[in-house]
């Protein structure tokens, strides 16, 4: 080695230093919030703890009245569904009218109205209806939510913003859901009812009215800029559609086919643990809570994958690296019934399967929401997230009856066509994204080398 130059840093220093370094980028990434985004990433934490809690329990609630089946709970899913469907598109009109702000204030109302009408009124009809109100509630925060921390946002930290906007919300359904599998049994005590009680399930609903109440706490502090104020010339829905109809279609239709599998599947996923595993409350909430931490964790690492990587490429891996434990969750939805395993011993595997899978899929959500937004001139930002929603809750609309017909009718093994179906939907969304983002990948492929080929370059 000549004397002139310097010695190589060992494989350890090297690393340690890499990480070192990747994680002060990263905290700097964080410093460029803006005070706006910071106070939403707080009002989406609140609204993700009551949705933990009303995720876990709100299906063993329904089937704690006695009066209904699974069947049931799809159609309650499939009519929130539809609610969001048919609300999204003059939601996205509202929210460009009027005060982002001001709607997501309103959100937090809505969705407190919800929860308290869900635990005090229990006809077929009210639950319809008060569910539908809740899906209402929560499709519009997520129509006004992404063009506000677009408005707050730029370039080099957006990325980071939308995924720690998705990831506050899990990390707080993590917390929801640990509390949601304790909170019947708490609640249920102070009147001297078991943990699986209809009013013990009430109890714990209703005290989600409060949390969605003090969501709204932080909006108070927001300050908007004049393009997030409402515009009352603001083009119709249809409109837009006309003009960008192609566009969007090519963004969204990917999303489409994964709503589906994923109507078919996440809705029925506690009373999958509950019936094959024969699983307690509680113990389902541990591992939904484990899920989201897990999650959470995936969608705060999505974001330097997708500076290194491209958007694209990092959710097309994201997607394909999730299909070998959906077949394991498939594979014990038949031996478990079938006597061939016993089921405390297989729930490991698919716990494990559940937790990695869930994490994985869930990783490049932020991301392609960010892309599609990267997409499409700022007016029709609002337009886009509304339609993105539509083109993801048409499947939680039109799937859960469809799943809840395969686990009626092919009892005890109902849960195998029920993830067959989700592991055929998701790879055709892959096959799509690689053709129609393709010069998007090559262009994220080459941009890759020439970073590489930098990196490697002599005397670097």
């Amino acid at each position: 080695m000549p004397e002139d130059s310097e010695p190589l840093p060992s494989k350890p220093d090297g690393f340690w230093q890499a990480t070192r370094s990747g994680v002060a980028a990263y905290l700097a990434k964080i410093g460029l919030f803006s005070t706006n985004a910071k106070l939403v990433l707080v009002y989406t934490a609140f609204t993700g703890l009551a949705f933990g809690v009303f995720q876990l329990l709100f299906n063993f609630y329904i089937l704690s009245l006695g009066s209904y089946d699974e069947l049931f709970i799809g159609n309650l899913q499939t009519a929130a569904s539809i609610a969001m469907l048919v609300t999204a598109l003059p939601a996205a009109y509202v929210v460009d009218r009027f005060s982002q702000k001001g709607v997501m204030v309103a959100t937090g109302v809505l969705s407190a109205i919800a929860f308290l009408g869900i635990v005090m009124f229990q006809s077929a009809a009210s639950l319809i209806a008060f569910r539908m109100l809740a899906g209402l509630a929560m499709s519009t925060r997520q129509i006004a939510v992404a063009p506000f921390l677009m408005n707050n946002t730029h370039d080099e930290e957006r990325q980071y913003v939308f995924s720690f906007n998705f990831g506050m919300m899990h990390a707080a359904q993590f917390v929801g859901q640990i509390a949601g599998g304790s909170l019947p049994l708490i609640l249920g005590n102070f009147v001297g009812a078991g943990p699986e009680d209809t009013i013990s399930y009430q109890l714990a609903l209703g005290a989600m009215t409060f949390v969605s109440l003090l969501a709204i706490s932080p909006l108070i502090w927001v300050q908007e800029q004049r393009s997030q104020a409402g515009d009352a010339r603001a083009t119709l829905p249809w409109q837009q559609l006309k003009k960008h109809g192609l566009l969007l279609t090519t963004l969204l239709l990917p999303q489409f086919v994964i709503g589906l599998g994923a109507g078919t599947m996440q809705p029925f996923m506690n009373i999958h643990f509950r019936i094959v595993y024969d699983k307690a409350d509680s113990v389902v909430g541990i591992l939904f809570a484990m899920g989201a931490l897990g999650l959470t964790i995936a969608q705060f690492v999505a974001p330097p994958m997708a500076d290194r990587w491209g958007k694209v490429r990092t959710v097309i891996f994201s997607q394909m690296m999730s299909i070998p434990f959906l077949m394991l969750l498939a594979l014990g939805a038949y031996l478990v019934p079938a006597g061939i395993i016993r089921p405390e011993v297989y729930f490991w595997v698919a716990a494990l399967a559940f937790f990695i899978r869930l994490s994985l899929m869930n990783l490049g959500g932020p991301v392609y929401q960010t892309f599609i937004l990267e997409q499409v001139p700022p007016e029709l930002q609002a337009i886009a997230t509304s339609l993105n929603m539509i083109s993801f809750q048409f499947g939680w609309a039109a799937m859960p009856s469809i799943s809840g017909w395969f686990q009626v009718t092919f009892a005890p093994f109902g849960f195998v066509p029920v993830f067959l179906t989700v592991v055929l939907l998701y790879g055709t969304s892959i096959i799509m994204q690689s053709i129609f983002f393709r010069e998007q990948i090559k262009a994220d492929r080459a941009s890759l080398r020439r970073e590489a080929s930098v990196s490697y370059a002599p005397g670097r």
